[in-house]
């Protein structure tokens, strides 16, 4: 008994210097075409939201931080960056639009790696707006080839988004969110529509027309769906932001031109923290709005430097990144919450 015991032992420890091993050969570092090693990208993982009610805490403020990037083609460098989006590791997947590409960073701005050049190949962009992560998928709105590409992170190898039929071909998409499902939804922007699509990329529904009524859009650019399955859609050209509940109904929709909290100069994007709150960025007006879920105005904030955001991701930390097309690189930014005490917190388990 005490033998069989011990080699029980010795054989659990050498599984796992052998597990350890091959996680190490699995993540040596890649070279980048040049010779110069790079970091792997990691794959994103299985993360489901809750969807728990939580008491939000208020928002005391906004604080700018840093930059990161410049203006340039080389690596870290940017021309007109739009959409970005954090993974679950936070490494930055930026849309470099100018340059043709997704660029990879952390959130310091250290370059890791790129994807893409000019072409309409697959693997190859015109004009890239806008990116989404679901596990270890990424989504790019590929808008000058009126079309989504998307790859496995693992091997990289793009594909396009196949509509068997002409009632879902795209015409300069601009947006992707992806749904508490894992449904993938486009905003196609000159069809003046979203489109929902399964997990397997079959098209569901399309939603949206020409116009300003409460079911039409002018020009959208770009959506998210909340763990409630609350789709959100910045209709630009109206000024407005346009709800929709799980079933695709209109709930709320809300905003008009001008400069005053609560109304757009030509809205871009717009992102979702872990409290619901909504983050959208006012191009025209050079700054960045805060909402609640139901369209109530929290705040605003810029900085002196913001020339156009464009492009906004939000981390679990409560910073802010924000892509500023015309100065070529991306403002970060601090969210201060005011803390809830424990008693509070309890009051809404």
């Amino acid at each position: 008994m005490k033998n069989a015991k011990v080699k029980f032992i010795r054989n659990g420890i050498f599984l796992i210097f052998i597990t350890h091993l091959c996680f190490i050969s699995c993540t040596v570092p890649e070279q980048d075409g040049a010779g110069v090693l790079q970091p792997p990208i990691v794959p994103n993982v299985d993360i489901v939201p809750s969807i728990r009610t939580r008491e939000s805490p208020p928002i005391l403020g906004v604080s700018y931080i840093k930059t990161i990037g410049r203006i340039g083609q080389g690596a870290g460098e940017f021309l007109n960056p739009m959409g970005i989006v954090l993974d679950a590791y936070q490494q930055l997947y930026v849309a470099d639009t100018g340059n043709n590409r997704v660029q990879v960073i952390d959130t310091d701005g250290h370059f890791i790696a790129e994807f893409g050049s000019f072409g309409w190949r697959e693997g190859e962009f015109d004009f890239p707006t806008d990116l989404a992560i679901n596990l270890d998928t990424l989504y790019v709105a590929d808008t000058g080839n009126h079309r989504v590409q998307y790859c496995n992170l693992v091997n990289r190898i793009f594909y396009p988004i196949i509509t068997t039929t002409d009632d879902y071909q795209f015409d300069a998409p601009e947006g992707i969110g992806i749904g508490r499902n894992g449904e993938v939804y486009v905003v196609d922007t000159l069809n003046h529509r979203w489109i929902q699509f399964s997990k397997i990329l079959a098209p569901i529904n399309a939603m949206g027309s020409f116009g300003s009524n409460r079911d039409q859009f002018w020009n959208p650019t770009d959506i998210v769906i909340n763990a409630h399955g609350t789709v959100y859609v910045v209709d630009t050209g109206n000024n407005r932001i346009v709800s929709y509940d799980f079933s695709g109904n209109p709930t709320h929709t809300w905003g008009e031109k001008g400069s005053e909290l609560g109304q757009f100069r030509d809205p871009k994007r717009l992102a979702l923290d872990e409290w619901n709150y909504l983050y959208i960025t006012d191009s025209g007006n050079r700054r960045v709005q805060i909402f609640t879920q139901d369209g109530g105005a929290v705040m605003d904030f810029t900085a002196n430097t913001l020339l156009t955001p464009c492009g906004i991701a939000v981390s679990q930390k409560g910073q802010v990144y924000v892509s500023d097309t015309e100065a070529g690189d991306i403002k970060v930014f601090n969210v201060i919450f005011k803390k809830i005490s424990t008693s509070d917190a309890n009051k809404t388990e």
